[in-house]
């Protein structure tokens, strides 16, 4: 048995489970720093930006985003998911250096713009190391574990803006000063604890690969010999043989990355339009500033809860299944929200509307990277990402020109449509790979039952 398929049926060591928590820190990270500018806009002076600058630097980050996911983060393809970590936490450090000691809009704008190409690579990059490092029945809890760090970075920059600016006699620049000292620890324990994924080593053919592995092999307790042309996929795999240079868009792939692409940018369109718009379109619905504030942190709620969630019933079913069905739910969700806008049930939907979606997104991240070869894995995944960015940088600006004459209600209605055609992709996704993965996991259940491994992980019934 090679030490991938060890690594797939065996139970997951504590050296896996720290480089889970340690990818979950850097998404924490990434949260913090994205979300901090919308914490630091109220506290800018007057003539420092204007209210149209100020819609620039939320979008600055989101552009940079996507040159980051498209661009970047492929690079982990070819030159290492850890090298391209470690640059990504370098370069957040650095332009939240910029952001802080800007003198103007223009160089503010600028250091948005390289915090949020350090964040595409590093949320890109992560999910790989963490995919590839866990075992498949722990797969889908790894990745809930992740991605909860986003969000949870995001509430923690709300939490502490406020006090951190008042400690500092409203200084705004405190919370870039936090954010570039937090990723700068974030360097630190990557670089001392983070290792390079063994998928990504046996493949690529580097000098000295086989050393690496062995040290590496030697921390997860597993014993390994190097042997001569070893093939890490695997008849059952749920991806196509690794080929040279894999293509995301050749013929064995192209469905399955322009489904991707089509269904996590609509997702993601909805989720930004659900999340940025819902507080002043239930204000403007209501009458009340303070219901629609209540209806967004309900939302947030919702999303957070939404990680742990998938996490938890990952472990029974495939991420493409848990994909349509929680999306399914957003739109059951979404309509009756609409409808009940104003009453205590609009809440209750607001809730189920918040983790429906994040359990769809936290899905999509999940399903993604296996779906290609080790070295298509990074391009693949951040194609998926980058592509998306270009909903959620056009529906908030939509959404704006929308709710000067339509009403709220259509509005959410509307936004219900992005979410079925996701919801359509993904039904897709799991009937084309379904098979395939589960035959993936039965192999590897079948490998730890040949190898009589105690405390079996592999039971876990996938459907």
């Amino acid at each position: 048995m090679d030490v991938i398929s060890k690594i797939n049926s065996s139970k997951m060591k504590p050296y896996q489970w720290l480089i889970v928590f340690l990818c979950m820190f850097c998404n924490m990270l990434d949260g913090f720093d994205f979300f901090a500018m919308g914490f630091v806009l109220p506290h800018l002076p007057t003539d420092f930006a204007t209210p149209s600058e100020k819609g620039y630097l939320i979008s600055a980050g989101l552009v940079g985003m996507a040159a980051g996911a498209i661009f970047v983060a492929p690079l982990a393809d070819r030159y290492g998911r850890r090298r391209l970590i470690l640059a990504g936490l370098s370069l957040n450090i650095v332009s939240m250096v910029t952001t802080a000691l800007a003198p103007n809009t223009a160089v503010m704008l600028g250091g948005r713009f390289l915090t949020g190409i350090g964040v595409g690579v590093i949320s890109a990059t992560m999910i790989v190391v963490a995919q590839e490092y866990s075992s498949a029945a722990r797969r889908n809890f790894a990745i809930g574990l992740v991605t909860v760090g986003f969000p949870l970075g995001s509430t923690l920059a709300g939490l502490t803006g406020v006090s951190l600016m008042s400690l500092f006699g409203g200084a705004w620049q405190a919370m870039f000063w936090v954010g570039a000292t937090v990723s700068a620890l974030g360097l630190i324990l990557v670089a001392a604890l983070l290792p390079e994924t063994l998928t990504f080593l046996l493949t690529a053919g580097k000098a000295g690969a086989h050393d690496k592995v062995a040290r590496i092999a030697t921390k997860l307790g597993i014993e390994y010999t190097p042997t001569t042309g070893q093939q890490l996929n695997s008849p059952t795999s749920a991806v196509p043989p690794a080929q040279d240079k894999p293509r995301v868009l050749s013929a064995e792939l192209r469905e399955r990355t322009i489904l991707l692409w089509i269904g996590y940018a609509f997702l993601t369109a909805a989720y930004y339009f659900v999340g940025t718009w819902t507080p002043q379109l239930i204000a403007d619905a209501s009458g009340s500033p303070q219901d629609g504030a209540v209806a967004g942190t309900i939302i947030s709620i919702g999303s957070l809860a939404g990680s742990i969630i998938f996490g938890l019933i990952g472990l029974k079913f495939l991420a493409t299944r848990i994909a349509w069905i929680a999306l399914s739910l957003a739109v059951v969700s979404l309509v009756l929200f609409t409808v009940t806008i104003g009453g205590p049930i609009a809440l209750v939907m607001a809730t189920a509307l918040g983790l429906a979606v994040f359990v769809s997104v936290s899905s999509y991240t999940a399903m993604a990277p296996p779906m290609y070869p080790a070295l298509a894995r990074a391009r693949g995944y951040g194609l998926m990402v980058g592509i998306s960015r270009i909903g959620a940088i056009i529906t908030p600006i939509l959404a704006g020109y929308a709710s000067g004459s339509i009403a709220p209600k259509y509005i959410f209605l509307a936004a219900s449509i992005p979410l079925a055609i996701s919801a359509l992709a993904a039904l897709r996704l799991w009937s084309i790979t379904r098979s395939q993965f589960t035959a993936e996991l039965a192999e590897a259940a079948a490998m730890r039952a040949a190898a009589h491994t105690p405390n079996d992980e592999s039971h876990t019934a996938v459907r």
